[in-house]
């Protein structure tokens, strides 16, 4: 499966559509080359819904250009699992949307890298 039809194919969990028409009842058209989720979370960011550290923010937006499997690896998704932050199920907007993924993404994070929030760094 090549690229696009592998984000194609991640775009269609059932997040990535809450996210798809999170950002056009926005106003935002949903880019088909990213994960519909991190463009909502980026789009909240860029608009001011939500205010995030500058490293998270900017974690985000390198998300937004990442190939699929470095995606579905560092989202932690096993074959045929969905992307399931917590929250995001019950989100009545873009901003409340945004937060749980953006929890969700901070949370990974710290996982992959555990030195992150060190107060060293």
């Amino acid at each position: 499966m090549n690229d696009t039809d592998f984000i194609r194919e991640l775009n269609r969990m059932p997040v990535n559509v809450k996210a798809r028409e999170l950002l056009q009842m926005d106003g935002e058209e949903a880019l088909d080359e990213s994960l519909h989720c991190v463009h909502a979370a980026l789009h909240a960011i860029l608009k001011g819904e939500v205010v995030v550290e500058t490293d998270v923010a900017e974690t985000v937006n390198a998300m937004m250009t990442w190939r699929p499997p470095r995606l579905v690896n560092f989202l932690m998704l096993m074959s045929g699992e969905d992307y399931d932050p917590p929250g995001w199920e019950t989100a009545a907007d873009l901003r409340e949307f945004a937060g749980a993924v953006l929890d969700d993404i901070e949370a990974k994070v710290v996982t992959h890298f555990p030195y992150y929030r060190s107060p060293e760094s």
